[in-house]
């Protein structure tokens, strides 16, 4: 799965501290040390929402229809995602779950390739994609685009990370943490995936 940032919001911690310090008029003792220690204060105290100003958007490739599945439900976040119903998915591969042993593993990619197979099939004999597509495994890679703030971000890599998410979900919290940590130390600092 490659996980790729195309856009977060410029300085997303001072922005937030600068949003955060209307409520008190104290606009005047912003300084880089400032703002993080008032980011820290307001995640120590649940007071999250100032962390709405800021956004990330991520491009993500490799993942499961049966990931995608899990992240969509997250409302608060946008997606979009590749449509099977229009694209020709026959290039996609399978993700394989780490619990397969190499001859479950062989079994199932014999199954997709079959899939694939009659999904080219039902193609030729005039079905449309949109139905033909019901054929294919929910572990078909898919590709998708999904932007929220970095409340939400917060929340997702909470939940999604924690010991008791599904593995492929929780190696995408992982990677967003990553990534996220390097452009918001102080927003992401406390948090943590699961191994």
């Amino acid at each position: 799965m490659v996980v790729e940032l195309i856009y977060v919001t410029p300085d997303p911690e001072g922005l937030i501290a600068r949003c955060a310090r209307v409520s008190h008029r104290s606009e005047a003792m912003s300084s880089p040390e400032g703002d993080r220690e008032l980011v820290r204060k307001l995640i120590s105290r649940g007071h999250e929402s100032v962390l709405e100003f800021a956004s990330a958007t991520f491009l993500v490739e490799g993942m499961s229809r049966a990931a995608a599945n899990q992240l969509t439900r997250h409302r608060l976040a946008s997606f979009v995602q590749e449509s099977q119903r229009f694209v020709d998915v026959r290039d996609r591969g399978l993700v394989r779950p780490p619990s397969f042993t190499d001859a479950q593993w062989e079994e199932t990619a014999a199954l997709h390739r079959r899939a694939v197979e009659l999904y080219e099939k039902l193609i030729a004999e005039g079905v449309p994609k949109e139905d033909a597509r019901y054929v294919l495994p929910i572990g078909t890679e898919t590709g998708l685009v999904v932007s929220a703030t970095l409340r939400e971000w917060r929340h997702i890599t909470r939940l999604r990370g924690s010991r008791a998410a599904q593995w492929e979900i929780r190696l995408f919290a992982k990677k967003v943490l990553v990534i996220l940590k390097e452009h918001a130390p102080t927003v992401f600092g406390d948090l943590e995936v699961a191994g």
